[in-house]
């Protein structure tokens, strides 16, 4: 018998055994593939349920939010109706509000005399309205002054001899303190 049959059936054994083992190995990681992707089936079908829950969780947060800053919800039964939300007054003092670390500066003093000034001018409108007839509630024809600054700007600026930008106020205020 020649040596060369005997080798090549123990070649082929150990052929077979490195097969066998590999084959073991491919179906370890086939089947470790099966399971991930048998649980990632199981994981997207409870997340639909666990989106449309968290969804209905959010919208809900939502209109409850929604509904306390407008005091009306998206939600309008018939027959009912939203209230409308409204500030509360807030009382202001006449003074200028301003931090101990900081002084009035020009706009704190032209601030203060155009209150002071709408303040008359609102006075005067309600003197100046007939005592025998109804005052009207909306007198909007008396309020077109109030947005008419052309007069009141001009009349400022020749009373006043400051500069006329607050970019001039800035650069005067900061040459000021690098001195």
């Amino acid at each position: 018998m020649k040596y060369t049959m005997v080798k090549q059936f123990s070649n082929g054994a150990v052929d077979n055994i490195f097969s066998f083992l590999f084959k073991w190995v491919d179906f370890g990681k086939m089947f470790l593939e099966f399971l991930w992707s048998f649980l990632e089936i199981w994981i997207a079908f409870f997340l639909i349920f666990y989106n449309i829950y968290m969804y209905l969780y959010y919208l809900f947060l939502f209109l409850i939010d929604r509904g306390s800053e407008t005091s009306a919800g998206y939600l309008h039964f018939r027959g009912s109706y939203g209230k409308v939300s409204y500030l509360s007054r807030r009382e202001q003092s006449s003074g200028p509000v301003v931090d101990h670390l900081y002084r009035p500066t020009a706009s704190d003093r032209v601030l203060m005399r155009t209150r002071g000034e709408a303040g008359n001018m609102l006075t005067a409108v309600r003197s100046t309205a007939p005592q025998g007839i109804k005052k009207s509630i909306f007198p909007f024809k008396k309020f077109i002054p109030l947005f008419d600054r052309g007069a009141e700007r001009e009349k400022r600026a020749a009373e006043t001899d400051d500069s006329k930008s607050l970019i001039d106020e800035y650069i005067k205020e900061y040459e000021y303190r690098k001195k």
